[in-house]
């Protein structure tokens, strides 16, 4: 079997499992195109319609006629992305919703930023075109050719081309200012691929090996960045295209320490990330709504309008999107968002608010507000991950949590089942971070060892590592100090405060002084890049799709919290941020790495056991509980909008369910 019809089967398979968990298929959906075969171009389903029929939004039509725009069929793309929506909407009105400070630039994308190269249609079982009309892969899949969308433009009406994603190669991701490592789909045993431009509309990406997971980590938030960067924007605020003086000059003025900072601040993150893109009106976007009201540390709305250059048109011809205009309020707590929802002041959302307390206020608030619910299917694999930084700075603290012991007796001292019970309103199983049962990578051992709550062998394991007590029944390390740890916690996620502060307790029933900390995001995540953090709590990913983010399983990314030093290493960085693994780390490591470069899926299932396996006998983190079913709210004459979705990252709910074609019926 080619690796690329491995790739068509190992989606295929999502979608069954998907199934499996009851998410019914959603609308409206894409043309299906399924993925090529080795050096066979594949094209969506005719979608060029005669420029006449093309129709806009008033506001836009109203502009033309002033001067102020081209036409419609200028502003469109050669060949644009005919997406059949459920129902024909109307122009107008603006969805509202609520975020939060700090880090909560996930808002933005996952309602409306969602636009690789290619991406997953709305069931989650194939990757359709997107940005990319077609695209080539090599038999052996070290090469993967993609055809851009002639015509598309930026935001601000410039040609969108191979140049910016080269940009984005090779001055952003390998920039040593900007990046401590290229993203780990770009890399193949710790080396990078390669990106070159074939000409304005065709990019190809050269790997040293076969990398057999790249199409769906282009379709999935792991390829956020590789759009994110137009270069005759972005170039401005780059070292590398500004001569120094003036560029210091600039830094300075706007009050930053280095022209890093100014380019994530008025450009974005490498990784796709942060507020950058969202802080500058008239920042060059693809999406289907642009900047209007930008994102600032002081900012209480942020607001974004219809994108004239947007390159998606409905059945009819009619330019995406529908709803004129997105304003999100910014909120301090949860707490003000669910006032507004229950008030009837929220359109759509699935976050912050949507807890399992709050959703009785919700239910009874129904009719007040005009809005239902909307099911949500989780794919993550564990609500509740406690990472204890395994490369801390201390070095007896480092000792104490690389102690598989310690681990083990952490993990009996934790009382799940009061904590689903109180937490989740008794929604979920007791369960380590792992992939999901009825999957090809569920891993019994893996998902349940050390799950019972147990005091007396919690002591016993405890023991072994560090038997000395103080007065007040407290642990003493080895060097006779008083063994103390920070558990940090975003203060947004209040089912992960409310059981960290649980998990706190039981670990200083067992003599264990931990203290759960709640903090803003980004405070928590700057300190977790830095490896300055003790221990921190975040959810486990990798439920469905264990290969396309491994986080929980071996050090993978910076996301896995639990040794991030050596997550640096993996990712072929060098310098005193990375700390090399033992070998039995390397060996795991090797054993991922063996996995996702097996030519067939059957091949990519074993290799992915095996290291499964390595994974499970090394015991990196401790989780609670299976994700609990969850859910979201929408207006009731919010049109095209799906009552069961997926819930995911990867998947980044509600976008691939084609947020542009949501519309305010009459």
């Amino acid at each position: 079997m080619s690796t690329v019809r491995m790739i068509q089967r190992a989606v295929f398979v999502l979608a069954i499992l998907l199934v499996i968990v009851g998410c019914a298929a959603p609308a409206p959906t894409v043309t299906p195109t399924k993925v090529p075969e080795p050096t066979k171009a594949v094209a969506p389903a005719p979608t060029t319609a005669p420029a006449s029929k093309y129709s806009e939004a008033p506001t836009l039509a109203e502009q033309v006629k002033a001067g102020k725009l081209p036409p419609v069929d200028q502003r469109l793309p050669q060949n644009p992305l005919v997406v059949k929506a459920e129902k024909i909407g109307t122009y107008g009105g603006t969805w509202r919703m609520g975020m939060t400070a700090g880090t909560d630039d996930p808002s933005f994308y996952k309602i409306f930023t969602y636009e690789p190269l290619v991406r997953w249609n709305v069931e989650w079982s194939d990757i359709v075109p997107n940005l990319a009309e077609k695209w080539e892969v090599s038999k052996a899949a070290t090469e993967y050719t993609f055809s851009l969308r002639k015509g598309v433009k930026w935001s601000d009406g410039k040609p969108f081309t191979a140049d910016d994603i080269v940009f984005w190669w090779e001055d952003v991701e390998l920039n040593k200012d900007l990046t401590t490592a290229p993203p780990s789909f770009m890399l193949i045993g710790g080396k990078p691929g390669s990106v070159t431009k074939v000409d304005d509309t065709t990019v190809k990406f050269t790997f040293p090996a076969p990398n057999g997971l790249f199409l769906h980590n282009v379709a999935s938030a792991n390829g956020r960045s590789m759009l994110n960067f137009p270069k005759h924007f972005a170039q401005q605020y780059h070292a590398k295209y500004v001569e120094k003086a003036k560029l210091d000059a600039d830094v300075k003025a706007a009050g930053f320490n280095s022209w890093r900072e100014y380019f994530i601040a008025r450009v974005g993150q490498p990784d796709g990330g942060g507020f950058g893109q969202y802080s500058v009106v008239g920042r060059p976007m693809l999406y289907a709504w642009m900047t209007e009201q930008p994102m600032s540390g002081t900012a209480t709305q942020v607001t974004f309008v219809r994108n004239p250059y947007y390159f998606k048109v409905d059945q009819n011809g009619q330019q995406y999107p529908y709803i004129d205009r997105l304003t999100y309020g910014v909120y301090a707590d949860a707490a003000a968002m669910l006032l507004k929802a229950t008030n009837g002041e929220i359109d759509l959302q699935m976050r912050h608010f949507n807890t399992l307390p709050n959703k009785a206020v919700l239910f009874d608030n129904q009719k007040k507000g005009d809005y239902s619910f909307i099911d949500l299917v989780q794919v993550t694999s564990n609500a509740v991950v406690v990472h204890l930084n395994l490369t801390h700075k201390d070095k007896a603290l480092r000792e104490i949590f690389q102690n598989k012991d310690f681990r083990i007796g952490l993990s009996y001292a934790i009382n799940r089942k009061a904590i689903i019970d109180t937490v989740y309103v008794s929604q979920g199983t007791p369960a380590q971070p792992a992939p999901l049962a009825d999957t090809p990578f569920y891993h019994k051992q893996l998902a349940t060892q050390y799950l019972e709550y147990d005091v007396k062998k919690a002591n016993e394991y405890l023991d072994k590592v560090l038997p000395k007590k103080d007065a007040n029944g407290m642990r003493l390390r080895a060097d006779g100090k008083p063994l103390t740890f920070v558990i940090e916690i975003a203060n947004s996620l209040q089912d992960q405060v409310d059981a960290g502060n649980m998990i706190a307790k039981y670990f200083q029933a067992v003599g264990v002084n931990a203290q759960a900390k709640p903090e803003d995001r980004s405070l928590m995540y700057q300190r977790k890049d830095a490896n300055d953090l003790d221990a921190m709590i975040w959810n486990g990913e990798g439920g469905l799709g264990p290969m396309f983010d491994p986080r929980n399983f071996f050090p993978y990314s910076t996301e896995s919290g639990f040794a991030v030093a050596w997550a640096y290493w993996y990712n072929g960085v060098r310098d005193a941020t990375a700390e090399e693994p033992p070998a039995d780390v390397k060996k795991i490591m090797d054993g991922f790495n063996k996995a996702v470069t097996q030519s067939t899926f059957e091949g990519q299932v074993k290799a992915m056991n095996e290291m499964l396996q390595m994974s499970a006998d090394y015991f990196f983190c401790i989780g609670v509980t299976t994700p609990p079913l969850v859910y979201g709210i929408v207006k009731n004459n919010m049109a095209n909008v799906p009552k069961k979705m997926i819930n995911g990252w990867q998947y980044p709910t509600p976008a691939p369910t084609n947020t542009f074609a949501y519309f305010f019926a009459k």
